[in-house]
């Protein structure tokens, strides 16, 4: 082979690796890009799909209402670090449905309300101060 064969034989190869370096990297940084993304997405998903517990007192009856996207389970209630509601566990709550819990907190002055539900895919933990 002559000298100038040999020379482009060999800026061709150098051209081909460079080539195939410089798609590797790009395929690797939008891979990474596609994952974050698809992470965001199914976080933002996830905030608008599960359920929404919003505690609230009128009169004497606590108000357990489900405020979310989808149903929730309630794994416990307790009021003021000590009182449990244990005919609540296992509830479910559907979306929009509201639960009265009937019980007279007018001789409590401090009234905080310790709630733990789950979705299908997560647990969640609320804490309420009503007083």
């Amino acid at each position: 082979m002559t000298p100038f064969n040999e020379l482009t034989l060999a800026i061709s190869a150098i051209v081909l690796a460079v080539t195939g370096i410089v798609g590797v990297i790009l395929l690797s940084t939008s891979i990474f890009k596609i994952n974050s993304s698809m992470k965001k997405t199914v976080d933002v998903i996830e905030k608008y799909q599960r359920p929404y517990i919003a505690i609230n007192l009128k009169k004497t009856n606590l108000v357990i209402k489900n405020t979310g996207k989808s149903q929730a389970t309630i794994d416990s209630i307790v009021i003021n670090d000590t009182d449990e509601f244990e005919d609540m566990d296992g509830k479910v709550i559907n979306p929009e449905q509201a639960l009265h819990l009937k019980n007279d907190f007018t001789d409590q002055d401090e009234l905080i309300i310790e709630i733990n539900y789950h979705s299908e895919n997560k647990a969640y933990k609320e804490t309420v101060s009503l007083r």
